[in-house]
């Protein structure tokens, strides 16, 4: 005689065919949706194919395909853009004379426009040097003056670790009166000023 070992009481339970059938159902969709998910996720990767009966219809050169432009307008096209971006290279060299001029040819050569003989006088490195300090301390200043005669003005900055107390609105600040008390206070004040100036 023999055990079944798979029918003894502590055998593992195991899955009726239903069950099974089912798992592969979903496994398999979940397989084709990940197929397609990949196929839209990288449409530069061909669509390869078994079937020799398997045609497709060329969206490009059907009649009703939008205009393509030949080859000729195209390599027209890359020229004009190459040197529209040449022009732009120009204009950015001429509006930023700060950055140098770079070139790998060893017969390029350039005359030093400032340092030549009859060149204007400059500045000394520790005379500019001073006037910037001095410029930038003025400009500080400047902003400090602006803060100070206007209070209204916000204090911005954006740097998240910044915080700052609200001196008038602390549970511990002095209490303060309201706009018509002020005023009532204040009527109180110039009443008492002009009896005093009858008597």
């Amino acid at each position: 005689f023999g055990r079944n070992y798979f029918n003894r009481a502590s055998a593992p339970e195991t899955e009726d065919i239903d069950d099974v059938e089912e798992r592969d159902q979903v496994l398999a969709d979940a397989a084709a949706l990940k197929r397609l998910a990949v196929d839209y996720m990288h449409p530069e990767v061909a669509v390869e194919t078994t079937d020799a009966t398997a045609t497709a219809r060329c969206y490009f050169d059907r009649a009703s395909a939008p205009e393509q432009e030949s080859v000729d307008d195209a390599e027209e096209r890359a020229q004009i853009l190459r040197d529209a971006a040449e022009l732009r290279k120009a204009a950015f060299d001429y509006l930023h004379p700060e950055v140098g001029v770079s070139s790998s040819a060893p017969e390029l050569f350039g005359r030093n426009y400032f340092n030549r003989a009859s060149a204007p006088e400059t500045e000394e490195d520790e005379y500019a040097d001073e006037r910037a300090e001095a410029l930038a301390e003025a400009a500080a200043l400047k902003k400090l003056a602006v803060d100070y005669m206007h209070p209204e003005v916000g204090v911005t900055s954006s740097s998240p670790e910044l915080f700052g107390r609200n001196y008038f609105n602390r549970a511990s600040a002095p209490d303060t009166e309201d706009a018509s008390v002020a005023q009532e206070r204040a009527q109180v004040l110039a009443e008492a000023a002009a009896l005093k100036k009858l008597a």
